[in-house]
């Protein structure tokens, strides 16, 4: 049991790669064993006994606690009924998470949505992600953000396309 509480993972941050930086191992031996280069027994004597990141020009490792609790906004379940809950994924799924909120949540449900994913973050997904909304919900969103509908996607999408007038 105590040993589940101290489980540590290995952090590895590339420093000569700008879009993939950090790898994560679930132990020291499998980076060692994925990058032969590096020694697991000189690795593990500094992170060990000294207790700070080894460190060259190329990379930086380091043992992190390994975060147990899923962090995720305090929404309730009814909301995503056609969703598996507890297997969403609350940071790529987003514009569907704000999209439903907005939509089907109460004040509070928007309150907390604006907590997890933060009011610039909400505010640049109207703008640039998310693609539909009712009426009666941009027009609640507008007044909310003050913003206008113009400066929404989805009201632009809409008007570039717009069904026959018969």
């Amino acid at each position: 049991m105590l040993k589940e509480l101290n489980k540590r993972v290995i952090v590895v941050h590339w420093k000569r790669f700008a879009s993939t930086d950090i790898d994560v191992f679930s132990s020291l031996k499998g980076f060692c064993d994925s990058y032969p280069t590096y020694n697991y027994h000189t690795l593990n004597n500094y992170l060990s006994k000294k207790k700070i990141p080894f460190e060259n020009d190329e990379i930086k490792i380091e043992r992190q606690p390994l975060i147990q609790k899923v962090r995720r906004p305090d929404l309730p379940k009814v909301l995503f009924w056609d969703f598996d809950f507890d297997k969403l994924d609350w940071n790529r799924s987003y514009k569907t998470i704000i999209e439903r909120v907005l939509d089907k949540g109460s004040q509070r449900d928007w309150e907390e949505m604006i907590r997890f994913y933060g009011r610039e973050n909400v505010i640049r997904a109207l703008k640039e992600d998310i693609t539909y909304l009712t009426d009666i919900t941009m027009e609640a969103v507008c007044k909310y953000f003050q913003l206008s509908k113009e400066k929404l996607r989805c009201y632009t999408k809409k008007q570039l396309h717009q069904g026959h007038w018969i």
